[in-house]
């Protein structure tokens, strides 16, 4: 019998952990976002130390074994200066608002309702996005958000290209409990590889938001 330290195998069941400070810099793609959100004022590690220190968790990163899945970026207005800059506005002063979502559906949705929960759990009440129509990079899909349970309410260009400030209302456990049981069960969308509709028809499948100006 040869005798030795125990290795424990390695589990090929996706995890979900919160980015710590130490880990952020070396989740691919991360750094772009928080450099995109804080105006480049932030490393990724600075700001997920800030965040937790003054704020609380501000995202979620999804693993298999060592294999990154997907993340997702959540913080305070004022700690994503960059929000500012879309004519979507006002942000609700009392939101918490979802800079980013990096993976697939199914990856977006189990870290989505993660989020979701736990700012439930923390007494917040709204969530906004300031989402691409267009799912242009470093921001949340429209089409996603909308197809998730979100309220389009307002919609804007920013240097010619269409965005939605998309918002969610937890209200109740129980509601928050049924929006998660709707969000995972959701694993098939609608064929990506399909013509995209027209900027702004997203505004169409709740209710018309609100116009804002174009800022250039």
């Amino acid at each position: 019998m040869i005798k030795g330290r125990l290795v424990k195998p390695i589990s090929f069941v996706p995890v979900i952990g919160e980015i710590s400070s130490d880990e952020a810099d070396s989740i691919p793609g991360l750094r772009a976002v928080i450099s995109h959100w804080t105006e480049g004022a932030y490393s990724a590690e600075d700001w997920f130390r800030e965040l937790k220190d003054s704020w609380g968790t501000a995202g979620f990163v999804m693993r298999r074994g060592e294999d990154v899945l997907g993340f997702l970026v959540y913080g305070p207005r004022d700690c994503l200066p960059h929000a500012g800059r879309y004519p979507v506005g006002p942000v609700d002063e009392d939101a918490v608002l979802l800079a980013y979502v990096e993976g697939d559906s199914r990856t977006r949705r189990h870290l989505m309702v993660r989020m979701l929960r736990g700012l439930r759990h923390r007494g917040v009440e709204k969530v906004e996005a300031i989402s691409s129509d267009l799912g242009l990079s470093r921001h949340v899909s429209t089409r996603f958000l909308v197809e998730s349970g979100w309220r389009p309410v307002r919609t804007g260009l920013y240097r010619g290209f269409p965005y939605t400030l998309a918002r969610i209302d937890l209200g109740s456990a129980v509601e928050v409990g049924e929006l998660a049981r709707g969000l995972l069960g959701r694993v098939k969308l609608p064929n990506l590889k399909s013509p995209s509709p027209a900027p702004g028809a997203f505004i169409q499948m709740v209710e018309t938001p609100e116009p804002a100006r174009s800022r250039s």
